[in-house]
């Protein structure tokens, strides 16, 4: 009785894992999960605050459909100061976070075009291509998860529209170099593609330094950044991010959000026009998630089976294993045998990985990693 658009599509790997952890801790089991990328913070108490008076004071209404344009005036002026992306408030589309990629390429493809995806990839995007009637296109990385830009060239077809990128990259943790990025660049506009930038971790980078290809000039007409409060600001709840494009795109992506969602939750807007002026929070939380990182780093590395790149960005961990188990099995296997949850690899486009999220406390990241320890250990 469903569409055939539909059918085809699966269940988010990390939200499934995230409603199972939810079900066996409400039957009063102990579970150390790894599963979903949410930061464990609340949201900084002055923006619950201005957000509850803003409500107060009768802010309950519909907005306009592309945002607030103060809200959209703040994130031109963080794209220049931040990101180096020469943007006004008419480049900004204020949109429920993850809408923003189903947005951007139902404005960028049409039905049977081809969008590249280099693998390892956020968990949604291929479903997410399949729902706007785009083919997916995979481009396979070297250990250290980089392009090969030799032979990048042998994935274009006439019907390549669209290269897609994570960056800090959710599953890895891998942050891309200027140097990368500048080639990556160099290969979209000789390929006369469009890029779609995910830099929804762009505050949470360790090693390395941030860098967004929308900042380079000849790419300003050719770059969609997407990006959002819910990582940076613990604010995954508010569902509340942007999208900063070329003027045609913009007025596309808020037609169609007109005729969907209408507008972004106002209440969330007014939260995120106080967060961008609460730099302190972002940096207390990244630094509690370098502690994290460093802890999970060391524990895991005591565990001889898994081998793994070590995160720059992000908050994940993705090892990968030699034991002869596909990696669905080895995630039940921790779920029953040690209560502990973690996301496989194979929807993320790698088998035989799994997916560790450290977005959690430090007790959960030793007993939790302890366990997987305990479970490899014991094959």
């Amino acid at each position: 009785m469903v569409s055939s658009r539909v059918n085809g599509i699966n269940e988010s790997a990390t939200v499934s894992m995230s409603n199972k952890a939810a079900e066996l801790k409400e039957a009063g089991k102990t579970i150390y999960s790894f599963g979903i990328g949410e930061p464990d913070f609340t949201t900084p108490e002055e923006i619950i605050d201005y957000a509850f008076k803003e409500a107060k004071a009768g802010k309950t209404h519909y907005t306009p459909s592309a945002g607030i344009m103060e809200l959209r005036q703040k994130i031109a002026e963080k794209m220049k100061r931040k990101n180096g992306i020469d943007a006004t408030a008419s480049n900004v589309l204020v949109t429920p976070t993850k809408f923003s990629l189903n947005l951007a390429l139902y404005s960028l493809i049409d039905p049977g075009e081809e969008v590249l995806l280099p693998a390892p990839y956020y968990v949604s995007y291929p479903d997410i291509i399949k729902l706007n009637q785009g083919k997916m296109v995979t481009i396979p990385t070297d250990e250290n998860y980089e392009l090969d830009f030799d032979s990048l060239g042998k994935y274009v077809s006439p019907k390549t529209r669209v290269f897609m990128l994570n960056n800090p990259v959710n599953p890895t943790g891998k942050v891309y170099s200027e140097k990368s990025l500048r080639k990556l660049s160099d290969f979209i506009i000789e390929n006369n593609l469009y890029l779609i930038s995910d830099e929804i971790y762009e505050d949470l980078v360790y090693k390395g330094k941030m860098f967004s290809p929308g900042s380079i000039e000849e790419m300003k007409e050719r770059t969609v950044t997407l990006s959002g409060f819910s990582k940076s600001y613990a604010m995954t709840g508010w569902r509340i991010g942007y999208m900063v494009a070329p003027v045609d795109v913009i007025k596309a992506a808020n037609k169609v959000q007109q005729q969907t969602l209408t507008c972004a939750p106002s209440i969330s807007q007014y939260g995120a026009m106080k967060a961008l002026e609460d730099e302190e929070s972002v940096t207390k939380m990244k630094k509690e998630f370098e502690k994290r990182r460093n802890l999970a780093v060391s524990l895991l590395r005591e565990i001889n089976d898994l081998s793994f790149y070590e995160p720059e960005g992000a908050f994940y961990i993705f090892p990968s294993y030699s034991i002869d188990r596909p990696d669905d099995a080895i995630s039940l296997d921790l779920l029953e045998k040690q209560n502990v949850i973690v996301t496989p690899g194979s929807p993320f486009g790698a088998e035989k990985h799994f997916r560790i999220s450290y977005a959690t406390s430090e007790d959960v990241i030793r007993e939790g990693i302890g366990r997987i320890g305990k479970y490899f250990n014991g094959q």
